[in-house]
């Protein structure tokens, strides 16, 4: 296809003038939807369209068309957390120019890359077990550097927003929301938007519960919840993204299948060895290079292990009192 197709006029209505990038699992589904609820921002529908990477080819008229909602909104965003990469920056500048005002979210390494294992272990895109090696974290990073260096080589500093999950998203009060409605330059609201749940797309296990021919009880801390017999849930949010849909029945049920053997910690070793390997160099390789302080990268070795998501709040019941944990 030519680049005249790829190209987006800057009069095309609903032609993003701001796009969030990635990484995938550090917080851009929560951007999101702080932007889709401020009434003077229009977003695509769906969020992730992922046009500058998997589907450039379609074209603009194909890229436009996902925005018909947002047309003649003062603000218009394309949120896809497959854009932290080299080609997709230098497909955003080509087509939507330099102008176009790009926030970006990062998140510490190990955490990074375990999330995103399980959220693509639920979508049968990764083989069984999580046993990450020095080089295959060197080289995920070395692509988050190239992205950030087209990305400061073509845009304007003003015209870039960095965020840091532990410090600015997945916080106790979380204060992105101001700076990201400032840097857009819209007036702030006298209330920002609720976020009833703070897990707004949970990457962990399991997403998929069964009953079986037997009511399933199942407790999460203080909360019961009850599955009636022959019953299938989906227990993450539904994906709103055009290439990782939620999965069907038939898909469901075979990752149901191998959930039993799936993998679900990281151990304190091979967290220690990655952090001194790659994740400290890299900290000090970033700040340097970008001047961006990535002291919260800097944390004791650790476990990781997620809690199973619950399932969905129709099947909670009523709160037994004076009893947690599971049986």
């Amino acid at each position: 296809m030519s680049a005249q197709a790829h190209a987006i006029p800057p009069d095309a209505p609903g032609r993003p003038d701001v796009i969030v990038l990635g990484q995938g699992k550090a917080g851009t589904s929560l951007i999101y939807r702080v932007l889709e609820r401020h009434p003077e921002v229009g977003t695509s529908q769906p969020k992730e369209l992922h046009y500058f990477t998997a589907n450039h080819d379609r074209g603009a008229a194909w890229y436009l068309q996902h925005f018909a909602e947002a047309r003649g909104k003062p603000v218009v965003v394309e949120v896809s957390p497959s854009y932290l990469r080299p080609e997709a920056i230098d497909r955003i500048a080509r087509d939507l120019g330099t102008g176009v005002r790009v926030v970006f979210s990062l998140r510490r390494p190990i955490e990074q890359a375990y999330s995103r294992y399980l959220q693509n272990l639920c979508a049968r895109q990764e083989p069984l077990g999580f046993s990450p090696k020095p080089g295959w974290l060197w080289r995920r990073l070395k692509i988050v550097i190239a992205a950030l260096d087209r990305l400061h080589a073509q845009f304007p500093p003003e015209n870039i927003l960095p965020l840091f999950f532990e410090k600015d998203i997945a916080t106790e009060t979380p204060g992105f929301e101001a700076r990201l409605i400032d840097f857009l330059g819209l007036p702030g609201p006298e209330r920002l938007p609720e976020i009833a749940d703070d897990r707004v797309n949970p990457g962990i296990l399991p997403r998929y519960l069964f009953s079986g021919d037997q009511d399933l009880r199942i407790w999460s801390g203080a909360d019961k919840y009850i599955l009636p017999a022959d019953t299938l849930v989906f227990c993450g949010q539904p994906r709103n993204s055009l290439v990782e849909p939620a999965p069907g029945a038939a898909r469901v049920a075979e990752a149901m299948a191998v959930q039993s053997r799936w993998t679900t910690e990281i151990c304190r070793d091979t967290y220690a060895a990655l952090r001194e390997r790659v994740v400290l160099p890299m900290a000090e390789r970033i700040g340097a290079r970008f001047g961006y302080d990535l002291s919260h990268w800097d944390v004791p070795p650790r476990r990781i292990a997620y809690p199973a998501a619950p399932p969905p709040a129709q099947f909670r019941a009523a709160p037994v009192p004076n009893r947690a944990g599971s049986p």
